[in-house]
Protein backbone atom coordinates (compact mmCIF):
# COMPACT_ATOMS: atom_id res chain seq x y z
CA UNK A 1 0.00 0.00 0.00
CA UNK A 2 1.44 3.54 -1.29
CA UNK A 3 -0.84 5.62 1.54
CA UNK A 4 1.12 8.11 3.87
CA UNK A 5 0.19 6.48 7.28
CA UNK A 6 0.71 2.68 7.45
CA UNK A 7 -0.49 -0.32 10.21
CA UNK A 8 -0.36 -0.06 12.64
CA UNK A 9 -1.49 2.79 13.95
CA UNK A 10 -2.78 3.38 17.87
CA UNK A 11 -6.64 4.86 17.78
CA UNK A 12 -6.95 8.24 19.76
CA UNK A 13 -9.07 7.05 22.87
CA UNK A 14 -11.32 9.00 25.40
CA UNK A 15 -11.22 10.10 28.89
CA UNK A 16 -14.42 8.48 30.90
CA UNK A 17 -17.24 11.22 31.89
CA UNK A 18 -19.76 11.01 34.32
CA UNK A 19 -21.78 14.23 32.70
CA UNK A 20 -21.36 15.60 29.11
CA UNK A 21 -18.84 18.22 28.48
CA UNK A 22 -20.56 21.13 27.20
CA UNK A 23 -19.58 23.98 25.40
CA UNK A 24 -19.10 25.36 21.66
CA UNK A 25 -16.43 23.79 21.20
CA UNK A 26 -17.75 20.02 21.45
CA UNK A 27 -19.54 17.82 19.14
CA UNK A 28 -21.42 14.74 20.02
CA UNK A 29 -22.37 11.24 18.77
CA UNK A 30 -23.54 7.69 19.86
CA UNK A 31 -21.26 5.50 21.40
CA UNK A 32 -21.47 1.98 19.57
CA UNK A 33 -21.17 -1.37 20.77
CA UNK A 34 -18.59 -3.12 18.10
CA UNK A 35 -15.08 -3.73 17.42
CA UNK A 36 -13.21 -0.59 16.83
CA UNK A 37 -11.15 -0.86 13.45
CA UNK A 38 -8.97 1.45 11.49
CA UNK A 39 -9.38 1.03 7.54
CA UNK A 40 -6.65 1.60 5.04
CA UNK A 41 -8.14 1.83 1.42
CA UNK A 42 -5.54 2.01 -1.67
CA UNK A 43 -7.47 1.53 -4.30
CA UNK A 44 -8.87 -1.57 -4.44
CA UNK A 45 -7.33 -3.48 -1.91
CA UNK A 46 -8.01 -2.88 1.90
CA UNK A 47 -6.64 -3.65 5.17
CA UNK A 48 -8.74 -3.96 8.42
CA UNK A 49 -6.94 -3.31 11.83
CA UNK A 50 -8.06 -3.93 15.52
CA UNK A 51 -7.80 -1.37 18.19
CA UNK A 52 -4.97 -3.35 19.06
CA UNK A 53 -3.18 -3.74 15.93
CA UNK A 54 -4.33 -6.93 14.24
CA UNK A 55 -5.38 -7.93 11.17
CA UNK A 56 -9.20 -8.44 10.82
CA UNK A 57 -10.12 -8.90 7.50
CA UNK A 58 -9.95 -12.73 7.05
CA UNK A 59 -13.12 -12.50 9.91
CA UNK A 60 -15.08 -10.55 8.01
CA UNK A 61 -14.75 -11.61 4.42
CA UNK A 62 -18.03 -9.46 3.74
CA UNK A 63 -16.69 -6.50 3.89
CA UNK A 64 -16.26 -3.88 0.97
CA UNK A 65 -15.06 -0.48 0.45
CA UNK A 66 -15.31 1.41 -2.68
CA UNK A 67 -12.10 2.42 -4.48
CA UNK A 68 -9.94 4.99 -3.35
CA UNK A 69 -7.17 6.05 -1.05
CA UNK A 70 -8.41 6.99 2.86
CA UNK A 71 -7.75 5.78 6.15
CA UNK A 72 -10.41 5.61 7.85
CA UNK A 73 -11.71 4.98 12.04
CA UNK A 74 -14.64 3.72 13.12
CA UNK A 75 -16.32 0.60 14.64
CA UNK A 76 -17.43 -2.56 13.15
CA UNK A 77 -20.93 -3.17 14.30
CA UNK A 78 -23.73 -6.47 14.13
CA UNK A 79 -27.19 -5.33 14.46
CA UNK A 80 -30.38 -7.28 14.94
CA UNK A 81 -33.73 -7.09 13.01
CA UNK A 82 -34.63 -3.99 14.70
CA UNK A 83 -31.13 -2.37 14.24
CA UNK A 84 -30.09 -2.50 18.02
CA UNK A 85 -26.93 -3.26 18.29
CA UNK A 86 -25.59 -7.17 19.22
CA UNK A 87 -21.79 -7.01 20.65
CA UNK A 88 -22.46 -11.21 21.78
CA UNK A 89 -22.74 -11.90 18.06
CA UNK A 90 -20.21 -9.50 17.00
CA UNK A 91 -17.60 -11.69 19.09
CA UNK A 92 -19.05 -15.19 17.92
CA UNK A 93 -17.12 -13.63 14.33
CA UNK A 94 -13.48 -13.66 15.49
CA UNK A 95 -13.47 -17.70 14.38
CA UNK A 96 -10.41 -19.95 13.81
CA UNK A 97 -12.44 -22.49 11.15
CA UNK A 98 -12.08 -20.79 7.58
CA UNK A 99 -15.82 -22.28 6.90
CA UNK A 100 -17.38 -20.76 10.11
CA UNK A 101 -16.05 -17.90 9.17
CA UNK A 102 -17.58 -17.78 5.81
CA UNK A 103 -21.00 -18.89 7.32
CA UNK A 104 -21.44 -16.24 9.78
CA UNK A 105 -20.61 -13.97 7.49
CA UNK A 106 -23.67 -14.74 5.20
CA UNK A 107 -25.75 -14.96 8.73
CA UNK A 108 -24.70 -12.55 11.20
CA UNK A 109 -23.20 -9.49 8.35
CA UNK A 110 -20.92 -6.92 10.11
CA UNK A 111 -21.72 -3.58 8.67
CA UNK A 112 -18.56 -0.90 9.35
CA UNK A 113 -19.59 2.82 10.84
CA UNK A 114 -16.90 5.61 10.13
CA UNK A 115 -16.75 8.56 12.56
CA UNK A 116 -13.16 9.94 11.65
CA UNK A 117 -10.74 10.35 8.72
CA UNK A 118 -7.14 10.10 9.10
CA UNK A 119 -5.67 10.47 5.71
CA UNK A 120 -6.79 11.03 2.37
CA UNK A 121 -5.11 10.54 -1.08
CA UNK A 122 -1.23 11.36 -0.05
CA UNK A 123 -2.44 13.96 3.08
CA UNK A 124 -1.92 13.00 6.50
CA UNK A 125 -4.96 14.57 8.44
CA UNK A 126 -3.44 13.55 11.86
CA UNK A 127 -2.96 17.47 12.57
CA UNK A 128 -5.75 18.77 11.32
CA UNK A 129 -9.00 20.01 13.36
CA UNK A 130 -11.47 17.27 13.76
CA UNK A 131 -13.78 19.98 12.18
CA UNK A 132 -12.18 19.71 8.86
CA UNK A 133 -11.59 16.35 9.23
CA UNK A 134 -15.24 15.81 9.35
CA UNK A 135 -16.35 17.97 6.56
CA UNK A 136 -13.85 15.97 4.14
CA UNK A 137 -15.04 12.29 5.65
CA UNK A 138 -19.04 13.46 4.74
CA UNK A 139 -17.97 14.28 1.38
CA UNK A 140 -16.21 11.15 0.71
CA UNK A 141 -18.99 8.90 2.53
CA UNK A 142 -21.40 10.58 0.19
CA UNK A 143 -19.49 9.21 -2.93
CA UNK A 144 -18.20 5.63 -1.45
CA UNK A 145 -21.41 4.77 0.26
CA UNK A 146 -20.11 5.10 3.69
CA UNK A 147 -22.03 4.68 7.02
CA UNK A 148 -20.96 7.56 9.29
CA UNK A 149 -21.70 7.95 12.88
CA UNK A 150 -24.10 11.07 12.96
CA UNK A 151 -22.72 14.26 14.60
CA UNK A 152 -24.19 17.15 16.61
CA UNK A 153 -23.49 20.07 18.75
CA UNK A 154 -26.63 19.72 20.25
CA UNK A 155 -26.44 18.86 23.93
CA UNK A 156 -30.11 18.32 23.54
CA UNK A 157 -29.23 15.01 21.02
CA UNK A 158 -27.04 13.44 22.98
CA UNK A 159 -28.85 13.22 26.14
CA UNK A 160 -31.33 11.38 24.26
CA UNK A 161 -28.83 8.90 23.38
CA UNK A 162 -27.43 8.48 26.48
CA UNK A 163 -30.77 7.95 27.86
CA UNK A 164 -31.59 5.67 24.96
CA UNK A 165 -27.78 3.99 23.74
CA UNK A 166 -24.82 2.44 25.42
CA UNK A 167 -23.72 6.34 25.52
CA UNK A 168 -22.00 9.18 24.04
CA UNK A 169 -18.62 10.01 21.91
CA UNK A 170 -18.50 14.09 22.84
CA UNK A 171 -14.94 15.33 20.95
CA UNK A 172 -13.41 18.50 20.53
CA UNK A 173 -14.27 19.99 16.73
CA UNK A 174 -10.96 21.83 16.90
CA UNK A 175 -8.41 18.54 18.23
CA UNK A 176 -5.91 16.62 16.38
CA UNK A 177 -5.99 12.69 15.95
CA UNK A 178 -3.31 12.10 18.62
CA UNK A 179 -2.77 7.91 18.55
CA UNK A 180 -2.67 6.13 21.37
CA UNK A 181 -3.90 9.44 23.35
CA UNK A 182 -6.40 10.18 25.72
CA UNK A 183 -7.15 14.10 24.61
CA UNK A 184 -9.96 15.73 22.17
CA UNK A 185 -12.74 13.17 23.13
CA UNK A 186 -14.56 12.13 26.12
CA UNK A 187 -16.48 9.31 26.46
CA UNK A 188 -20.24 9.18 28.86
CA UNK A 189 -21.67 5.91 29.73
CA UNK A 190 -25.62 4.94 30.03
CA UNK A 191 -25.99 4.71 33.56
CA UNK A 192 -28.40 1.40 34.14
CA UNK A 193 -30.13 1.51 37.44
CA UNK A 194 -32.62 -0.52 39.45
CA UNK A 195 -34.27 0.08 42.48
CA UNK A 196 -34.32 -3.45 44.75
CA UNK A 197 -36.46 -4.10 48.54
Amino acid sequence: MGLPLSPPIKPQLALTRKALPEGEEWAYEPKLDGFRAIVFVDGDDFYVQSRGGKELRRYFPELSFSPGRWVLDGELVIRDGDGNLEFDALQERIHPAQSRIELLSKEIPVNYVVFDLLAEGDEPLLETPLAERRRRLEAIAARAGLELTPLTPEPEAAERWLRSGEGVMAKQLDAAYEPGKRRGMAKVKRERTIECV
